[in-house]
């Protein structure tokens, strides 16, 4: 069971997400409603350990399993999200982890992860990063200039105009 909770049209998450990097380039998802690419990221389950689900979440979504490197950085974020015709307000801890896979990763996945949505996984260079719509903001920001030490921060982009992309 996923480590969160909804009231209404809020809903708090407690998640997990991997940068991976390699070659320069950057592994990111999108998916058939969106315009817009974003980090592998999960739920983290009740009773879980956020390293575990992180691992756990990123062999789920490549097929291949993942060591941990670093936590990176601890990002509350703050946003509106549209879906079906609803607007949702959410409230997201996300634990963010540099790692690697253990073998070589195979792109032509394609995870269906709700709601008519498939995800699909994209090797993007680092140097188009800064041109592309990547959410939140602050995940484009560390894959720019990855933490030396672990970071916290606040990441509010309710009322922009950010939901289907």
């Amino acid at each position: 069971m996923d480590s969160g909770f909804k009231s209404g049209k809020n809903i708090f998450r407690y998640r997990v997400a991997g940068i991976i990097i390699e070659e320069d380039k950057v592994l990111l998802a999108t998916n058939n409603m969106t315009s817009y690419y974003y980090t592998l990221s999960g739920a983290v389950n009740l009773g879980e350990a956020s390293e575990d689900a992180a691992v756990r979440v990123l062999t789920e979504k490549t097929n291949v399993n993942f060591n941990i490197k670093r936590l990176l950085t601890i990002v509350e974020n703050f946003f509106d999200y549209e879906f079906n015709d609803t607007k949702y307000e959410f409230q997201e801890v996300t634990f963010y982890y540099l790692m690697e896979p253990l073998s070589k990763l195979k792109l032509n996945l394609q995870n269906d992860i709700g709601g008519g949505r498939t995800e699909s996984l994209h090797w993007m260079p680092v140097s188009e990063v800064s041109a592309n719509d990547i959410r939140p903001r602050v995940s484009k920001e560390m894959m720019l200039k990855l933490p030396d030490q672990v970071e916290t921060i606040i990441n509010d982009e309710r009322n922009e105009d950010l939901t289907q992309g």
